[in-house]
């Protein structure tokens, strides 16, 4: 499990049941097999007594299920109902899939899209397409990811409000120890620098050895959504393919862009945030 669920924990106690029952869903969906009432109280941060009294509504839902042979819990099959009709019936792939694959298709270079996680202030690598070559670096997909490091996280980072920046940086300790935590003017002069050009560019920052080339995905609403690159290991990179590096993560960001509904033209421009 993952520390970021463990300490968003302490942001929910105090609310309603819905939030609740949002983190305990995000819990058992992040287990690889059964879990016990210890588990979730443990992860989750929430008295015992509330625990069980959700899991006992989640289970007369058929949202889990307890284990007749032990006393744990597993995913119901109310659930596994529900992300499969998600999954049917809202086939985001279907637009990120070839978008991606015209992205290798020019450069040959591994790319990504790392989807933006509003209620966790966090990112995950949702979908790739590799490239030819036998030396890729292969990110673990869905998992939460801190937004302070790599491309990918500040090129997401770069276009949320003051709040949600200084949010971002106060929750740091969630995840695994990056390095020191960056100074914020520094790290919002990065940011502004990123808005500017309308891409990010990193090396060494999340995983030593890779180089990070990745441009801001927006949504319907031109709100951001996720970002969209290439990730390439250092021993392959070739500082002179850096600018059509560029220009095919920004250009496939924004045909991604479009293909959600942003409006036409939208760039890192005329979605910068004053901070």
């Amino acid at each position: 499990m993952t520390k970021n669920t463990k300490t968003r924990a302490s942001q929910v106690a105090d609310t309603g049941t819905v939030a609740r029952v949002a983190m305990l869903l995000r819990i058992i969906s992040e287990r690889s097999g059964s879990f016990t009432l210890t588990d979730v109280i443990k992860i989750s941060g929430l008295p015992a007594p509330t625990v069980h009294r959700l899991l006992d509504l989640l289970a007369q839902q058929g949202l889990v299920a307890h284990e007749k042979s032990s006393r744990a819990y597993r995913i119901g099959t109310e659930l596994y109902r529900i992300c499969s009709l998600v999954h049917s019936n809202v086939p985001l792939s279907r637009l990120i899939q070839p978008v991606l694959a015209d992205a290798v298709a020019e450069m040959d270079e591994t790319c990504y899209f790392a989807l933006y996680l509003p209620a966790q202030l966090a990112v995950m690598y949702d979908s790739r397409v590799d490239s030819s070559h036998p030396l890729n670096y292969r990110f673990e997909c869905h998992k939460p990811m801190s937004l302070l490091w790599g491309a990918s996280g500040r090129t997401i980072l770069a276009y949320l409000s003051p709040e949600l920046i200084d949010a971002a940086i106060a929750q740091e300790t969630q995840f695994s120890p990056q390095g020191p935590l960056p100074d914020r003017e520094a790290l919002l002069a990065a940011l502004a620098d990123i808005r500017l050009k309308g891409y990010s560019h990193t090396h060494g920052e999340r995983v030593a050895g890779a180089v990070g080339v990745l441009a801001p995905v927006f949504d319907h609403n031109d709100e951001i959504y996720g970002a969209l690159g290439f990730t390439i290991p250092e021993q392959r990179f070739e500082s002179d393919r850096l600018p059509l590096l560029i220009d095919s993560a920004v250009k496939h960001a924004g045909a991604l862009s479009n293909a959600l509904g942003a409006s036409e033209g939208v760039s890192s421009i005329s979605k910068a945030v004053q901070t």
